[in-house]
């Protein structure tokens, strides 16, 4: 199967979940739907609901209240990424629609750029794959969870931590009720979610497949400088020795500029979205933490989980992307420089000034994306998880 072919099909996949959700992502222009307006209702709903617990349980003790709200952060960050779709739906139909043209372009160019595309293809399936097994298990687990604790002790467990108001989950019918708003509201964000990971991810993990494009394209520029030390050795003084440098050398400088607009178009296009989900996994992850610090509480540790997981899968593809700029910047400072012309110099030289400032990934402009930012929002959840549980009474 050709690497278009591959990339095609999974571009297609997401946006067929994008299309059951009423987000369809390869049109050219947005229409909400009823199926839209439907999914609208899920965050505003939980507001609601939620907002109306909280305060009726922080009545009776703070830590009841902060119960309540152990899946705020999953709130912000489905708003944040409704809200990026909406406004930058034509930005990334144009982003993908560009990733599906590069890999039919490139396809065609040879068995290394070939095998290249295929490589890079199946690392991103891996991490597709990684997502939809974190996302299945995690919601297997909290829709299961209620019936595990009716059967084996018959307590009333719900799915989020709110009640309907007017239907009592101490009542069968009012629990059924409950559990089946509840059901629906978790199969949306759910897949909601799915699709917006597997989108940003995509867009995210193109940049590997630049920077191993780039790796090719500099090692044919390397072996005809080769070429050229060698010819002038043998060639008659005085006689000009002819090399299709100035040709690869400008396809490189091309490949490398647009090699950062792409990098420029993700940041601009999803830095919202990726600084919700990361940002907002930590926030679950520390209230879930402190909720666990005073005791047991099955709801929040598997949200703690499945937060800390989401989190780690950004911040590790986020440090695969650095070292993907470090990469570049190496494969640029190792090219033959010593062997081009005058003029060809000058041109190498704005290449190796803008690969030793590729546009990373930064959330809100301070943060950037990668595993050490992980270790540093662990280290502050943990420093506020026992200043809060030092002062809990």
């Amino acid at each position: 199967m050709r690497p278009s072919v591959r990339i095609n099909d999974l571009v297609a996949n997401i946006n067929y979940f994008a299309r059951l959700l009423g987000l369809e992502i390869l049109v050219p222009r947005l229409k909400l739907v009823p199926r839209t307006w439907f999914l609208m209702m899920v965050p505003v709903s939980y507001t609601i609901f939620c907002v109306h617990w909280t305060v009726k349980q922080t009545q009776h003790h703070w830590m009841d209240g902060l119960k309540s709200v152990v899946m705020l952060g999953g709130l912000i960050n489905g708003c944040c990424q409704l809200i990026t779709i909406l406004q930058r739906h034509s930005d990334i139909k144009q982003l993908l629609n560009n990733i599906i043209a590069i890999y039919a372009e490139y396809e065609h160019r040879g068995a290394d750029y070939w095998n290249a595309l295929h490589l890079d293809i199946a690392r991103m399936l891996n991490v597709c794959q990684i997502i939809r097994i974190g996302y299945l298990v995690s919601f297997v687990v909290m829709c299961a969870m209620p019936g595990i604790f009716l059967l084996y002790d018959g307590r009333h467990v719900t799915i989020m931590q709110y009640e309907i108001p007017g239907l009592p989950i101490d009542t069968n019918l009012g629990y059924i009720l409950t559990y089946v708003q509840h059901l629906i509201s978790t199969a949306l964000g759910g897949l909601f979610f799915y699709m917006g990971d597997l989108m940003v991810l995509l867009s995210l993990m193109q940049i590997l497949p630049f920077a191993h494009i780039f790796q090719l394209k500099a090692a044919a520029l390397n072996d005809a400088l080769h070429h050229k030390e060698q010819s002038r050795y043998l060639a008659t003084v005085g006689v000009f020795v002819d090399t299709d440098v100035d040709v690869l050398l400008l396809d490189l400088i091309n490949w490398h500029q647009l090699f950062t607009d792409y990098c420029q178009i993700v940041e601009h296009t999803f830095d919202f979205m990726i600084a919700a989900q990361v940002l907002s996994s930590a926030i679950s992850i520390l209230v879930c933490f402190c909720v666990n610090l005073s005791g047991f509480h099955s709801v929040s540790t598997i949200y703690l989980l499945v937060s800390a997981y989401s989190m780690l899968v950004y911040c590790i593809v986020g440090t695969q992307v650095e070292y993907a700029y470090d990469d570049v910047y190496e494969i640029s400072c190792n090219i033959s420089w010593y062997e081009l012309s005058c003029a060809q110099r000058k041109l190498f030289l704005l290449l190796l000034k803008k690969a030793q400032n590729m546009p990373t990934i930064v959330m809100l402009g301070i943060l950037p994306l990668s595993v050490r930012t992980a270790l540093q929002i662990s280290k502050l959840i943990y420093s506020i998880s026992m200043m809060v549980m030092k002062n809990r009474n």
